[in-house]
This record gives C-alpha cells, sequence and structure tokens, in this order.
C-alpha cells in the first residue's frame, strides 16, 4: 500500500509539471512584453514643422526631437497622395532642446518646390511623423497671418486717434494728458502698497496708448 501510494502521488506530481512550466514561461513573456512597453514608452520623437508654411523658393527646414540617438534614421517629405517628393539621411545632431529631448536633428528639403501639403516621416530607431504644413507663395502663405496679426495691433491701440473695430467703439485714456507722476511706493510683505503715494511734481501726457491685456488701465514704469 505504501508503495502504490507513493506511486499515486508521484503521478500527481508528474501531472502538475507541464502546468507548472506552462505557468512560469507566461511570467517570463509578460515580464518581457512589460518590460518591452516601458522602453517603448521612454522613447520619443517628434518632428517639428513650420505650421504658417514654407515659401516655395525658400530654404526648408524641420527639426527631429528625439529622447534617444536616432543615428543612421532617414526622413521622408510625401505630399497629400502620400507619394515621396523627396528623402535622405537626417542632419547633424544640432544638440539639446530639453533633458526630455537631448538630441535635434536638421531636417532640409529645399527642394521640394511644388505647391501643396505635406507631411515628414521618420524611418529609424525611433520613428516619427509630422503633422501637415504647406508649401505655396509667400503671398498666399503669409497674407492671413500678417492681416490677424495688423487687426491685433488695430484693436489695442487706444487714443484719439484709435481705430474703430468690433471691440473698440471709442478712445479711452484721454483725460490722462496731464498726469502726475509718483515716486516708486513700498509695498509690504503682501505686496500692497505700504504709506501713502508720493507726487515728484512732474506732469506728462499719458493720454492714448495700448489697451493692456484687455483691460482699462494704462501702466507706466519709468526708470
Amino acid at each position: 500500500m505504501a508503495h502504490q501510494s507513493n506511486f499515486t502521488i508521484y503521478r500527481r506530481n508528474a501531472r502538475l509539471r507541464p502546468p507548472s512550466l506552462i505557468t512560469i514561461g507566461r511570467l517570463t513573456l509578460s515580464v518581457l512584453v512589460l518590460t518591452a512597453l516601458v522602453i517603448e514608452a521612454q522613447a520619443a520623437a517628434f518632428v517639428r514643422v513650420n505650421q504658417v508654411g514654407y515659401a516655395a523658393g525658400a530654404n526648408k527646414r524641420a527639426y527631429l526631437m528625439a529622447s534617444a540617438s536616432e543615428t543612421g534614421a532617414t526622413f521622408a517629405v510625401k505630399n497629400a497622395s502620400g507619394i515621396t517628393v523627396f528623402s535622405g539621411p537626417i542632419g547633424l545632431n544640432l544638440g539639446s532642446w530639453s533633458a526630455s529631448f537631448p538630441n535635434v536633428y536638421a531636417l532640409d528639403f529645399n527642394s521640394a518646390v511644388t505647391a501643396g501639403t505635406y507631411t515628414i516621416s521618420v524611418s529609424g530607431p525611433i520613428a516619427a511623423t509630422s503633422p501637415s504644413f504647406r508649401i505655396d507663395t509667400a503671398t498666399n502663405l503669409y497674407s492671413t497671418p500678417l492681416a490677424n496679426t495688423l487687426y491685433f495691433y488695430e484693436n489695442e491701440r487706444d487714443g484719439a486717434n484709435f481705430i474703430p473695430t468690433a471691440l473698440r467703439t471709442a478712445a479711452g485714456h484721454l483725460n490722462d494728458a496731464s498726469a502726475k507722476v509718483y515716486l516708486t511706493p513700498n509695498m509690504n510683505s503682501s505686496g500692497r502698497f505700504s504709506g501713502d503715494l508720493t507726487p515728484t511734481g512732474a506732469v506728462i501726457d499719458a493720454s492714448g496708448g495700448w489697451w493692456d491685456a484687455g483691460d482699462y488701465v494704462t501702466p507706466y514704469l519709468c526708470c
């Protein structure tokens, strides 16, 4: 009976061994997969392009920012149909952008001159794809941003010669043509004025100017 009992235990252990090996194998595979995912999550690369676009006849450069070395990588400029119009090796390492991206490479593609929408794809240790960007004439690229910038400054302008817009229907600070000048005040630990303001006796014309951050004050600082 003892022999039979021992034999039975042996058979049970034998039946348990294959599942144990399978379990160990699964654990090893899980660790390897998790390790690969961590390494992949730590590696990152981005292609930075001019969001306004590139003038057809001008020099064109994008930048590859990577968390690790991209030595040996290549890049391709592709049109909206996915056709490669230019390709080549990435440029020299220009240095560090930050601790997270210590490698920045130049991507020059001056020969791409046909007007259209493009993307840049990087193939290498860390793959990356840029946002889409335009190549066009300087007039087509810059006319809208220039108009928007001019409109902003027109809205910010104040004084008798302000420019009427939907946001600015009247001038402000027209009563500040004879504004008193005060000494720089002392401030307490909470950043508030400590004591009264002390006039210097000088008077300046502080009318007009520019609206500050959308509010209705005109700060002046004399050095």
